[in-house]
């Protein structure tokens, strides 16, 4: 073969490079959701209520660090583009922009919080519920100022390739969570058993661990040391800052239109009942978990794209999403079936409560047809952060989930409209319409900005 000829990889070797990338970022991201679904496990033994307020106070946590995630995220794709054209100068500098941008965004946090907590005292909710998922919420007002930090440097690391410190700190974080998490939830070593609100205060050391060790990765790492992360600290940039926002808001508001019809539901059949809401915490909760495995996928070819996009070389960013809807789509299958032949196991795993065990197992059905089309849905959005494109999946998604999906959600659990209300039920037979419709818009977008891409570099030439 002539020297100036370039051999494209086969699926097979695309496929090992992206799970290679993948692998570590699903086991890290499922160390994480894992901490909150061992919140609810040790809530569904202390009581029904304990579980129903830590899926309130839960669903009000999830809604705002998911923004927070969303804005940081913004800083990746850019963090990318500057490793992929070897200008680690710029790495330096758009890290410690991305760290002055988290300090506002603490506070802002913490405001979030705080109106949370108000917001659950016009609930139609009992007073221990309430008691509860307050106590619950307080603590995640330390948690929450450090939370922008930590993703700073998590951003920063992904965008660079480096996905060991996500997997090892969030892996160790979750057997710290789980530890602190019996002891003080059930009162061990001389302690009180705080119930549920035990478990906001072993996530909140958690993050003062996680916070830590990422800062001292930064600091120590061999990888890390030639990108001198802390020195010559740059004063704010409000170009460079702009940027993150400009990418890291739509980003947010995109996962924000999906993760807020799921923070809503608890809200909207509060009035159902204690059963019921523990009911949608199990299966919600096992599906976060689930989640996480396209969401992997999804952030491995944010990473693969905006490194390719750095070199100036769209067609491998194309060849590489290919192999991911593949790959994800097929993973998908196989969750699916685990969902649906293990639903009983599952419910009685997390409640003891035969009725709570019931309506877990039928929700199941749905989660196992929302997985389906959720996956195709994050790896094509993952794919469209990699070539910075960002304001149409946020418009796709929010005409997804709520202008088409919510009006037939609200109406299928709550009216007479098409009949007998559905309850819960309807509500997940909304997602599953809104995730079938944002999947295929999605994937539509992506076909058109990943060949304008390869069009512009070839006029370009």
């Amino acid at each position: 073969m002539s020297p100036g000829i370039r051999t494209r990889p086969t699926f097979v070797q695309n496929a090992g490079d992206l799970l290679r990338l993948a692998g570590p970022l699903m086991l890290g991201q499922l160390a994480v959701v894992g901490m909150t679904v061992t919140d609810i496990y040790m809530a569904g033994q202390v009581s029904a209520e304990t579980l129903a307020a830590l899926q309130l106070g839960g669903s009000i946590w999830a809604m705002i660090n998911l923004l927070v995630i969303g804005i940081m995220i913004g800083n990746s794709p850019i963090i990318g583009n500057f490793w992929g054209a070897g200008e680690t100068h710029k790495v330096r500098f758009q890290f410690q922009q991305a760290m002055w941008l988290a300090l506002p965004m603490g506070a802002a946090v913490c405001g979030a919080l705080l109106l949370g907590v108000a917001l659950l005292g016009q609930l139609d909710i009992s007073e221990e519920v309430y008691r509860i998922a307050r106590g619950y919420l307080l603590p995640y007002l330390i948690t929450g100022f450090m939370f922008p930090a930590f993703f700073a440097f998590r951003s920063t690391f992904e965008g660079v390739g480096d996905i060991r410190p996500v997997m090892i700190f969030n892996c160790l974080a979750f057997v710290l969570n789980g530890i602190l998490d019996y002891i003080f939830v059930f009162g061990k070593l001389g302690l009180p058993a705080m119930g549920g609100i035990g478990a906001a205060w072993a996530t909140t050391l958690v993050m003062t661990f996680l916070l830590l060790a990422m800062a001292a990765y930064g600091r120590y790492a061999k990888n890390m040391k030639r990108l001198k992360l802390y020195q010559q600290f740059s004063l704010p940039s409000m170009a460079a800052i702009a940027e993150i926002l400009r990418l890291g808001i739509p980003i947010a508001l995109m996962i924000a239109a999906e993760i807020g019809f799921f923070a809503i539901i608890p809200m909207m059949i509060a009035h159902l009942g204690a059963n019921v809401l523990g009911a949608h915490a199990i299966t919600n909760n096992l599906d976060s978990l689930a989640y996480m495995i396209p969401l992997g996928v999804g952030q491995a070819l944010t990473i693969k794209v905006s490194h390719a996009q750095g070199r100036k070389d769209p067609v491998a960013a194309r060849q590489i999403c290919l192999t991911g809807f593949k790959l994800v789509f097929l993973l998908a299958m196989i969750l699916g079936f685990l969902k649906i032949t293990l639903r009983h196991d599952f419910a009685t795993l997390f409640s003891p409560d035969s009725e709570v065990q019931v309506i877990a197992a039928s929700l199941f059905f749905f989660s196992a047809a929302l997985g389906c089309f959720d996956s195709m849905q994050m790896a094509s959005s993952g794919a469209l952060r990699g070539f910075k494109d960002a304001r149409i999946p946020l418009a796709i998604q929010i005409f997804a989930f709520w202008i088409v999906a919510f009006p037939i959600a609200y109406s299928l659990a709550l009216t007479d409209f098409w009949g007998e209300p559905m309850g819960v039920y309807g509500f997940w037979t909304g997602l599953v319409i809104a995730a079938l419709l944002a999947s295929t818009m999605m994937l539509y977008r992506w076909n058109l900005v990943s060949k304008r891409e390869i069009y512009k570099l070839r006029g370009a030439l």
